[in-house]
């Protein structure tokens, strides 16, 4: 099992912010991030903007269906959890089956309950 990432709660109740020490980062570009984010629906936006300032790690791969479905199949349903976006600005729908990954998705979004997010994106 993958180890937890912990962030530091230093100053949490003055700013409502958790902190991740540097080396633990690796975020996407600023521009690949903020584009991401420009696809999703503002419910969905606020959700991911805070769950990105708290400290997740975010991994950009190319999309390909079929890997990810096999992925899919095999993943640990109580670790992962994946979420399609058909159009701009829709929200997000959880993936119950491997029928929903196609290739006419905008994205895919894999969360890792450590903190990791794994955004598969066809334009990569």
């Amino acid at each position: 099992m993958a180890k937890k990432i912990k962030p530091s709660l230093k100053d949490y109740l003055k700013t409502g912010k958790r902190v991740m020490a540097e080396s633990e980062l690796k975020p996407m570009t600023a521009a690949r991030s903020s584009a991401f984010l420009d696809l999703l629906a503002p419910s969905d936006l606020k959700m991911w903007e805070t769950m990105l300032g708290a400290g997740t790690t975010v991994q950009l791969l190319p999309f390909n269906a079929v890997s990810i479905k096999e992925d899919f199949r095999t993943m640990d349903g109580d670790r992962f959890t994946c979420y399609t976006l058909a159009k701009k600005g829709e929200n997000l729908c959880p993936v119950r089956t491997d029928s929903q990954i196609h290739d006419s998705l905008v994205l895919l979004l894999k969360w890792d309950e450590t903190g990791v997010l794994t955004v598969y994106d066809p334009s990569v």
